[in-house]
């Protein structure tokens, strides 16, 4: 999905109107959107909605959601409807008598209640200067609630080109649901901390000629993703061999194979010195290899797997293995692999020891999180970098590898330069073991369109993002791969 400027997005909304869509229907679609991802958030977990209206296009957005949410709702505005131009005229026009407008010049604290769900629709695309204090005041107040906040198209206070928040502050938003194209602003500065999940909704709006980068959203997943032919076999759907796990981290194999079974693989082999088989799925095939003496793979471990590696598409390597050198002939054997490699985890820790064994080759694909990522750095010569964009594309670079930079918005970077930012994700991710799962999810993929492991890269992580905003606070790494089926499913429906 292409991301834009805001003067793009003029330009684009500009050229719908001129071509017959009224800037007015563009209202209409971008609020009943952002209506209906407001009430699958909501679902039965919230007593009403309060909306913060301001006088612009955004206010105008919030009136047409709240019209058709179909949930109780009071709308705290900053000044009177009649006062609003324009397509937020007509949106206010349109409100219905029973939704509840209170004009408000400020806020306190006993204007929002426990069971509150908040919706930000004070300031638009057209933002930018230093907030006016009883737009501040709203915004404080609606923070300092600590209430659940839905910012539309982009968190008020936060500049829809740089990201900055200019005044200081900015809605801290839980899901920001942004309109017609993604704004390059989303993804910078203090936007990586305020616009919480991203959730995109479509205007029909004509497709740019210039994007300043490329994000991953649903959208993304509903066109790429692999199909399954209906007259498909098992080894159709790509063969994974998961590699992972030692005596002292045996769960991380157990993770990453399930995720690549839950994910679409036709067949998945687990390989691990320390097996427990009561609770590997019945699905897979597992075999047991011999331990080194701190119970990891070793210099034998490519020979009793000789066949594991002949019968498959995609190997993922690395997960668990502990900090053993025991491990390094098997490393340095995978690079001869013919079909796609994923390297995560201890592998990554162990090449940035040896940097000498790096082999750049076709279909390598690297998942480090940032500790991994500095290790790679100062093993092989890649100056760090606080931006992320510019250090994962300095590490796909030097190792010849699409690379998966994670966290926060996760960068996906290949060789030549391209790179994504993915837009889903959830705190909740950040537990031990969710790694492991996004190396089976990849694997997977990996095996499923062999040719594209950038795009592979892609979907992943949209996909394991999308399980942990799934999941919520409490997750834990063991929950995820079951709820990978239902959301492909709901993704593939458009639903997501």
């Amino acid at each position: 999905m292409k991301v834009i400027s805001v003067n793009m997005m003029r330009r684009l909304e500009a050229e719908a109107i001129a071509c017959g869509t009224s800037g007015y229907e563009l209202m209409c679609r971008a609020g009943e959107g952002a209506a209906a991802l407001i009430r699958e958030f909501a679902g039965k977990a919230f007593r009403r909605v309060v909306f913060l209206v301001g006088r612009g296009n955004n206010g105008g957005d919030a009136l047409v959601a709240a019209t058709h949410l179909g949930l109780p709702c009071v709308i705290y505005a900053v000044s009177p409807l009649t006062e609003l131009r324009g397509e937020a005229r007509l949106a206010a026009r349109d409100l219905p008598d029973s939704i509840p407008v209170e004009i408000r010049e400020r806020l306190t604290q006993t204007d929002f209640l426990p069971g509150d769900l908040i919706v930000d629709g004070l300031l638009g695309t057209g933002f930018s200067g230093g907030l006016r204090e009883q737009f501040r005041n709203f915004i404080e107040c609606a923070v300092a609630s600590r209430l659940p906040i839905i910012a539309l198209d982009l968190p008020s206070g936060i500049d829809g080109d740089s990201g900055e928040a200019v005044s200081g502050i900015a809605i801290e938003a839980v899901l920001t649901i942004t309109f017609g194209f993604p704004k390059a602003g989303l993804f910078r500065r203090d936007a990586w901390r305020c616009c919480g999940a991203l959730r995109l909704v479509g205007l029909g709006l004509p497709e740019p000629e210039e994007a300043a980068f490329e994000a991953v959203f649903a959208a993304d997943l509903l066109r790429d993703w692999p199909r399954t032919a209906w007259d498909a076999h098992k080894n159709l759907r790509g063969r994974v061999l998961v590699a992972a796990g030692s005596r002292s981290y045996p769960g991380a194999a157990e993770l990453a194979a399930r995720a690549a079974l839950r994910a679409g693989a036709g067949m998945v082999r687990l390989a691990s010195p320390a097996l427990r088989s009561e609770r590997l799925a019945a699905a897979l095939i597992a075999r047991g290899v011999s331990a080194s003496p701190s119970g990891s793979f070793h210099a034998g471990s490519a020979g009793e797997l000789a066949d594991f590696l002949k019968a498959s598409s995609a190997v993922v390597a690395g997960s668990g293995w502990g900090q053993s050198e025991e491990a390094l002939p098997f490393l340095e054997t995978l690079f001869e692999f013919p079909g796609s490699l994923l390297l995560d985890a201890d592998a990554l820790n162990l090449a940035a020891r040896h940097p000498d064994v790096w082999r750049v080759r076709e279909r390598l694909v690297i998942t480090p999180h940032p500790g991994e990522a500095g290790r790679l750095a100062a093993g092989f010569g890649v100056a760090c970098s606080e931006d992320r964009v510019k250090f994962a594309r300095a590490l796909a670079a030097r190792l010849g590898a699409v690379t998966v930079l994670k966290g926060a918005h996760t960068v996906i970077a290949a060789p030549a330069g391209v790179f994504s930012i993915n837009s889903s994700g959830s705190p909740a991710l950040a537990t031990a073991g969710s790694g492991d799962v996004l190396a089976g999810i990849l694997g997977a993929l990996l095996a499923r369109m062999p040719e594209e492991p950038f795009k592979a890269a892609q979907l992943a992580v949209f996909l394991h993002g999308l399980a942990g905003e799934t999941g919520g606070e409490g997750v834990i790494a063991d929950d995820l791969p079951e709820l990978l089926p239902g959301l492909i499913r709901r993704t593939l429906r458009g639903i997501l």
